[in-house]
């Protein structure tokens, strides 16, 4: 089971590994799942919310900037992106997270949960970030081992917030990569 680590008990080169471990889970995700057959017909790359996590329009992330819908209620889960619906993975994409931040000043998220389907009916992996993002005000966790998403999957991603979010949202970001096909988003 994964579980967060601060950015204050990782050396550089831990966090390197988080983020390789990351890239050759989604490798393997979308080699088994025969989006290609090599490797090196595969391409990996950083996530951009605006553009991966947008389908179908007016789901996911507005903008290419992580931000939580604002005003989110206090006390409860809702949804992280700023639309407030879940966005569906690309046909031929693979997603692999692996980190999670909080660049607000005073951070009000005090959990992630992610989960999928168009109402998150299973949870693939839950993080409880508060002692890190807020008493140790680190602004960013690492995961053990990576949240990976297969091809159409809905990104049904979760925050709970210890009061209402402001009204420009929170800025709620992750670590992901997109692996998919050469050609699908890079030549």
């Amino acid at each position: 089971m994964s579980y967060a680590v601060p950015t204050n008990e990782l050396s550089l080169t831990d966090r390197k590994n988080f983020a390789i471990g990351a890239k050759r889970a989604g490798i393997a995700r979308a080699l088994a799942l025969g989006i290609a057959r090599t490797e090196q017909e595969l391409v990996i790359r950083e996530a951009h919310p605006g553009t991966d996590f947008t389908n179908p329009a007016g789901s996911g992330w507005t903008n290419e900037y992580y931000i939580t819908p604002g005003a989110a209620g206090a006390l409860a889960w809702a949804l992280a992106p700023d639309t407030g619906n879940p966005p569906q993975l690309g046909r031929n994409q693979v997603a692999a997270f692996y980190k999670i931040m909080d660049a607000a000043e005073d951070p009000v998220v005090t959990a992630v949960r992610f989960r999928v389907g168009l109402t998150g009916a299973t949870t693939k992996a839950s993080f409880f970030i508060q002692q890190f993002i807020d008493i140790k005000l680190e602004p960013e966790v690492y995961l053990t081992e990576p949240v990976v998403y297969d091809p159409e999957d809905w990104l049904f991603i979760e925050f709970y917030g210890r009061a209402a979010t402001a009204l420009a949202g929170e800025e709620l970001s992750f670590g992901c990569f997109i692996v998919e096909r050469v050609g699908g988003t890079i030549s």
